[in-house]
C-alpha cells in the first residue's frame, strides 16, 4: 500500500501519470497478481525502510528502559537517524525512477527537504503520541491509557501530513524542476505545490496510516506481548 501510494504521488506531481490512474493501477496490480508486487523494486525498498526503522525503535526503546532512561529523546534520534535515511535512500530511488526527464542525481535541496519532512514524521510517529496520551488520560479528558494510547499513534502520524507534504512535495519539484527561474521561482514553485497539496496530502494519510498508525499500535502490542513472554521465561530482569 505505501509503495503505491508513494510513487503515484511522484508519477503525478512529474506529470507522467494521474494521481488515480497510479492509484487503481497499483493497487489492481497488488490484488490480482499479489507475488508479481511484492517483488517490485519500489515495495522491497519500502519494506526495507520500515522494518529497519521500527527494529531501531524498540531496540531503543528497550534499552532506555533498562538503564532507566527517558526513552523519548532516544527513541527520537534513532528512530528518525534511520529512518530519514532510509527513507532519503528509497525517495531518491522513487524520483529517479518515477520523476520527470532522464534519471539524474538528486540535489541537495530535494535531499534536504526529504530530510525534514522525515524527521517530523518520526516526531509525530513515536515521540508525540506517548506525550500526548498522558494528557489525555489526565483529568481533563480521563481516557483510558489503550484508548489515548490508539487515538494518538492513529491521529498524529496522519495530522502532519498537512505540513510535512508540501515539504515532499517542494523536494519533489527541486528534481524535476532543477532550474530555479524556469521554475517560475519561488512563486512558481509554491503554485506546484499548491496545486496538488490537497489531493497528496490525503494521499499520503492513506499511506501513512499502516505504516505508522496501524503499524505502530501493532508494534507496541507485539512488543508488549514479547516482553511479558520473555519475562515470564526470567530471560528479562
Amino acid at each position: 500500500v505505501v509503495a503505491v501510494i508513494d510513487r503515484s504521488i511522484i508519477a503525478n506531481f512529474s506529470g507522467k501519470q494521474s494521481l488515480i490512474r497510479g492509484l487503481g493501477d497499483g493497487f489492481y496490480t497488488l490484488l490480482t497478481r499479489p507475488l508479481v508486487h511484492i517483488r517490485q523494486p519500489s515495495v522491497l525498498a519500502v519494506f526495507t525502510v520500515y522494518s529497519l526503522t521500527y527494529a531501531a525503535t524498540n531496540v531503543t526503546d528497550t534499552m532506555s528502559k533498562r538503564m532507566s532512561i527517558d526513552p523519548a529523546v532516544p527513541k527520537l534520534i534513532a528512530s528518525s537517524t534511520t529512518n530519514t535515511g532510509l527513507t532519503i535512500w528509497k525517495d531518491s530511488l522513487l524520483t529517479r525512477w518515477y520523476g520527470q526527464g532522464t534519471p539524474r542525481p538528486v540535489s541537495m535541496k530535494s535531499y534536504a527537504c526529504f530530510g525534514f519532512r522525515d524527521s517530523l514524521t518520526m516526531a509525530a510517529a513515536f515521540t508525540f503520541p506517548p506525550m500526548l496520551s498522558e494528557v489525555l488520560q489526565g483529568p481533563t479528558v480521563g481516557a483510558s491509557k489503550q484508548t489515548a494510547d490508539v487515538a494518538c499513534q492513529l491521529f498524529l502520524p496522519c495530522a502532519f501530513q498537512f505540513i510535512t507534504t508540501p515539504v515532499h512535495l517542494l523536494g519533489l519539484d527541486f528534481y524535476n524542476r532543477p532550474n530555479h527561474k524556469e521554475a517560475g521561482g519561488a512563486v512558481g514553485r509554491f503554485r506546484a505545490v499548491g496545486k496538488e497539496y490537497l489531493p497528496s496530502t490525503f494521499a499520503r494519510m492513506g499511506r501513512i496510516l499502516p505504516a505508522f498508525g496501524i503499524g505502530g499500535v501493532l508494534n507496541k502490542n507485539v512488543r508488549s506481548s514479547a516482553t511479558s513472554l520473555f519475562t515470564s521465561f526470567g530471560r528479562i530482569p
